[in-house]
């Protein structure tokens, strides 16, 4: 059983190992790991990023306004502080190699590395990264 943390606006899912299911997997063999994070449909500006831990040191503390963005944490162990404009709930969840992330529209999010950490960025739709994005000050 793979865990599952999930919220009204934002899901932390552990990948699992698969090498023949349509969907998110990862299939590791002595050659390495292959990971496939999103086997059907558009994904847009896809990116890679790094994060070192510190304190001030973060990616993130904005929300979207329609954009679905979606984190694969490569290596690494990080912490997500979250919350939804909408609601104010508001919580922290941690991730690690091999988790993704999804964070749904109007939740402001925070990234911080615990470890060193590497990982992939992608969103669900194409927006105007700009024009979609709001500074959030987190506490």
């Amino acid at each position: 059983m793979n865990p599952v943390e999930k919220t009204a606006k934002i899901r932390l899912k552990r990948i699992s190992f698969s090498a023949v299911e349509k969907r998110p997997r990862r299939i590791v063999e002595d050659r390495g790991e292959l990971a496939i994070l999103h086997p059907m449909g558009p994904v847009y500006n896809p990116c890679y990023f790094d994060l070192h831990p510190g304190i001030g040191l973060f990616r993130g503390s904005h929300y979207h306004g329609s954009k679905t963005e979606v984190f694969y944490v490569i290596s690494g162990l990080c912490r997500i502080r979250y919350v939804d404009v909408a609601t104010g709930e508001n919580g922290l969840i941690q991730a690690q190699s091999g988790d993704m992330i999804t964070i749904m529209p109007m939740c402001a999010h925070r990234m911080e590395a615990v470890k060193f950490c590497q990982g992939i960025e992608f969103s669900l739709e194409d927006v105007d990264y700009e024009a979609d994005t709001t500074a959030y000050e987190f506490d």
